[in-house]
């Protein structure tokens, strides 16, 4: 996996936001949180609104409320913590629902958009209506990067069906990932796992490996 270069800030602690006069409802977008060990939002859409940001600092107009920023403080209802960086015009993201990662520490909190890893700080992301944003903790000597995982939407108890999965380089393109396990089964060089649902249902796959970001859930309707 290649190294890249760390632009990325972000964050606040309990949300102040200063409704423009239009106020207008923006577009919704879809958030994602992973944690460390675990996934602290599986997805949550979200809308954005006028206005800005003036938490932890930040001045009347310097961070969006349309941004990712602002996505951000209403998918976790105000459970974030950052300090506005005059010198950067951006905020420097330290906690997300609890979980802190400092720039002092190991760890950060890398920003992906629509699979691309984001070089600007959050109050620099424009959003479009149904863009995905991932915030994920990411090692600062080692960067990680996020899984991709495919599944069709219907299967049949009893019968085979295939997934694959996919790391994401920091431009979005996707690349084949060997030995990750899904339902016992294993990813071979392509990418690919054939498993078998056993009976009716719903189930929600998710990839994760070592080393790389968790993947987004993939649910599977299961008839009979």
């Amino acid at each position: 996996m290649q190294i890249r270069r760390i632009f990325v800030l972000g964050g606040v602690t309990a949300a102040l936001v200063l409704i423009s006069a239009a106020g207008a409802l923006a577009a919704k977008v879809n958030v994602r949180i992973e944690g460390k060990t675990r996934t602290l939002l599986s997805k949550a859409n979200v809308p954005t609104r006028g206005g800005f940001l003036t938490r932890g600092g930040a001045p009347a107009g310097a961070c969006p409320a349309t941004s990712a920023a602002g996505a951000l403080n209403v998918a976790t209802k105000g459970r974030w913590g950052a300090t506005f960086k005059s010198s950067l015009n951006d905020y420097e993201l330290t906690s997300v629902l609890g979980e802190r990662w400092t720039f002092t520490s190991p760890n950060y909190w890398a920003i992906w958009v629509n699979g691309k890893f984001a070089s600007v700080g959050m109050c620099e992301i424009k959003l479009k209506r149904n863009d995905h944003l991932l915030f994920a903790v990411d090692p600062l000597k080692h960067p990680e990067h996020p899984l991709r995982l495919t599944a069709p939407s219907r299967a049949r108890a009893g019968r085979a069906f295939t997934v694959t999965v996919n790391w994401l380089a920091d431009n979005g393109k996707g690349k084949p990932l060997s030995g990750v396990r899904i339902m016992g089964a294993t990813t071979n060089k392509r990418g690919r796992a054939t498993i078998t649902a056993t009976k009716r249902g719903r189930l929600r796959l998710k990839a994760s490996k070592t080393g790389y970001i968790r993947s987004a859930v993939a649910p599977v309707s299961v008839s009979g």
